[in-house]
């Protein structure tokens, strides 16, 4: 349950919809408004501290973009993800360009709305902690820098107090000469990258920078002394030759005359948080019951494993996967062993496959389906027939499978690819089941293929 601070907004042009979201948000925990007007919700907005929007991609007068794009001008923290249609991901997509943090797809269920709020707001809370505590290390440092100026005369007491203020925070803070060489380096750049500071100062700080001396030259073009480089996130090199990464705010810093004579940077390690970030994304794009991934992230990657293979001219064949008499097995064994042979599936896929290039994916109820990279048909049918005959030998009572398989032929989009092989897992399960079916050449009469 979250706190009743946490203020989500709901806009949908369907009243049944913002119902159900409603009375499902509110049951979670959370002060809930719901519009079916994109003005009344962008007042909100403006006049109310508000954590989420939920909004439809599809309005009757707005698209879910605009509103977004809107949203975010008014507060750029605010949280959002966007519903959409199985067809319109590619709009989701360009939603979450502008601003979005996630998308569902219609239709959905709790467990995907729930998944896609927590991780919003997860993703928002992150955001303004980082900035709040990078504004207050910022502030601290200038103000010890103040006092320096200010001080001649104990300037040594300043200065033991500066460094120890310095070295007290688990931040990397540099500085760097104009040319590029690293003049001071706080312990707490020593014990993030593991070298001392008789080596650190021996170095170019282009050197540690992920993108060498053209990344120093970058960020030293940007730099103005009124515009400090804030929350610039790349990689530093470590004694170990690992890479941590991190987020940097550069400043140029002038002498007692307004000269720049130096830049420092202030490197926050945030290896939790990108470690916390891919456990999230992965999260979103795993089937909760098989493990496999889920049917949203299967169009996203099939596109891309459809570009690739253009692009450098490989194979990509794809595996439809139905099981046999399931309904009937499920009704009278019961779900929780329904549940036990979905699982099994997922595990025969994985059994089957190459590990780090095949993917498979739940496609939803017992439907699954397997990518396989750089693989024409005369390497996808023995894996697929593997399946076949892997599954069979678990003896789930007369459980079987019917198997499309179809390699992808240039002149087809993703759509038609996923159409042709869907029609050849229906050809094999109105031919009996327990057989894998082939497309065949130029759109005649299938291959079969019999366990």
């Amino acid at each position: 349950m979250y706190d009743l601070s946490e203020h989500v907004l709901i806009l949908d042009d369907d009243p049944q919809i913002l119902k159900v979201l409603n009375e499902f948000l509110v049951s979670e925990g959370f002060k809930v408004t719901a519009s079916e007007s994109p003005e009344e919700i962008l007042g909100h907005i403006e006049s109310t501290e508000c954590s989420l929007l939920v909004t439809d991609i599809n309005l009757p007068q707005w698209s879910g973009i605009d509103v977004a794009s809107r949203a975010k001008k008014v507060d750029a923290d605010l949280a959002i993800v966007v519903m959409t249609g199985i067809t319109e991901v590619a709009t989701a997509v360009q939603a979450m360009r502008v601003g979005a943090d996630d998308y569902v797809l219609k239709p959905f269920d709790f467990s995907e709305i729930s998944i896609a709020v927590e991780n919003a707001i997860e993703k928002r809370t992150l955001k303004i902690k980082a900035r709040a505590y990078e504004a207050e290390l910022q502030t601290r440092v200038e103000e010890a820098t103040g006092e320096l100026k200010e001080k001649n005369t104990t300037l040594s007491e300043t200065q033991t107090y500066l460094n120890n203020l310095i070295d007290s925070t688990v931040d990397a803070i540099v500085t760097v000469n104009l040319e590029d060489g690293i003049v001071f380096a706080n312990r707490g750049a020593q014990r993030m990258l593991g070298f001392n500071e008789n080596q650190l100062k021996k170095m170019r700080f282009s050197y540690l920078l992920d993108g060498g001396v053209e990344e120093f030259q970058y960020v030293r073009r940007v730099l103005r002394p009124d515009q400090p480089l804030q929350n610039y996130e790349t990689q530093l090199k470590h004694h170990k030759n690992d890479k941590v990464p991190v987020s940097i705010s550069f400043s140029l810093v002038p002498d007692a005359q307004g000269e720049v004579v130096s830049i420092v940077a202030i490197c926050k390690d945030i290896t939790d948080q990108k470690r916390l970030e891919s456990e999230l994304k992965e999260l979103t794009i795993r089937d909760g019951m098989t493990g496999l991934y889920n049917v949203r992230f299967f169009y996203e990657r099939l596109e891309s494993e459809i570009e690739r293979a253009k692009r450098q001219d490989h194979n990509v064949s794809l595996i439809l996967i139905d099981i046999d008499k399931f309904k009937t097995y499920n009704d009278s064994h019961g779900h929780l062993e329904g549940d036990k042979v979905l699982k099994e599936v997922a595990n025969v896929i994985l059994e089957c496959t190459r590990d780090h290039v095949d993917l498979g994916f739940r496609y939803g109820g017992d439907e699954f389906v397997v990518i396989l990279s750089e693989a024409d048909e005369s390497q996808a049918l023995p894996i697929a027939q593997r399946i076949l005959e892997t599954f069979e030998a678990k003896h789930f009572d007369l459980l079987t499978l019917s198997v499309g398989l179809m390699t992808y032929r240039r002149e087809y989009s993703a759509k038609t690819f996923i159409q042709f092989t869907d029609s050849m897992m229906y050809d094999a399960k109105r031919s009996g089941g327990n057989r894998v079916y082939v497309y065949g050449k130029d759109g005649e009469q299938p291959e079969a293929m019999r366990n």
